[in-house]
């Protein structure tokens, strides 16, 4: 039985977006309604009241329109903070799936909204051998403190693992994605972060990518970029580039930077 531990915090649809549509719909309904009634009330007596009719209609025709939006932007998962981890709860058929933090493997972050600018505000992940994605949105109360505390947490659980099995020869996977600045089809299509993925093998010794390239860790000696950066690069003693990648299209960025960081101030021994 799975100890899911203290529930710390719950992270349903944000108020504020629920509340403002719904009482912007309301007003534009009753406005609507009042002239409608005026018309009927006043529209054989008077001139000029089709004007007033036809903003009566735009009145609630807009209304609805709110209302329609205030279920699109409705979240299908809402989710619940514990101290070993994360319960999915789905808003569709109301299934509760509880995922511990140390079964959380493949995470991305990036941007959705025209004027987020460089703000990360959405966070997609996964755990363990599954192909389902969950995501947290800025429609999702208190969303920052989530992300960033999965962010936090997957440090914390996999990056030892992960030291332990580079020290020991093995390597760690990560996904790359293709196309990837586009966050409002990550946002949109839900299989395609499955089917646009290109690995990269790291390793004690060597930093592989599916296109054949190859980086001797040794030769790295410098990291710049992170999420405050659209680009990480790696860098020789010259500062030459050995290899970039966006951040938002790498799987587990924050991880990444730490193994190479760890690796370039403390060289992991390999073990045979």
């Amino acid at each position: 039985m799975i100890n899911e531990g203290r529930l710390l915090s719950q992270h349903g649809f944000a108020k504020a977006n629920s509340w403002i549509t719904l009482v912007l719909s309301v007003l534009l309904l009753v406005g609507g309604a009042v002239q409608i009634a005026f018309f009927l009330a006043f529209g054989h007596t008077a001139d000029g009241l089709h004007s007033v009719a036809v903003s009566a209609l735009l009145s609630i025709a807009l209304g609805l329109v709110l209302i329609l939006l205030r279920r699109f932007i409705r979240p299908n998962q809402v989710y619940q903070l514990h101290e070993n981890g994360i319960l999915v709860i789905s808003q569709l058929d109301k299934k509760n799936r509880f995922i511990p933090f140390d079964r959380i493997t493949d995470i991305y972050r990036f941007r959705t909204g025209k004027y987020t600018r460089r703000i990360l505000n959405t966070m997609m992940f996964r755990e363990e051998n599954s192909k389902i994605w969950h995501r947290i949105t800025p429609n999702i109360a208190h969303s920052e403190r989530l992300i960033d505390v999965i962010k936090n947490e997957q440090l914390m659980f996999r990056g030892p693992r992960a030291l332990k099995t580079l020290a020991q020869g093995g390597d760690i996977l990560f996904t790359c994605m293709v196309n990837s600045h586009c966050g409002l089809k990550r946002f949109i299509g839900s299989n395609l972060l499955t089917t646009n993925e290109k690995r990269i093998r790291l390793s004690a010794l060597m930093l592989t990518t599916e296109e054949g390239k190859t980086i001797p860790v040794e030769d790295i000696q410098f990291i710049s970029g992170g999420s405050n950066s659209p680009l990480i690069r790696l860098l020789d003693k010259h500062g030459r580039i050995l290899f970039s990648v966006a951040y938002i299209s790498l799987s587990s960025a924050d991880l990444f930077i730490a193994l190479i960081e760890h690796m370039i101030q403390n060289r992991i021994p390999v073990r045979n």
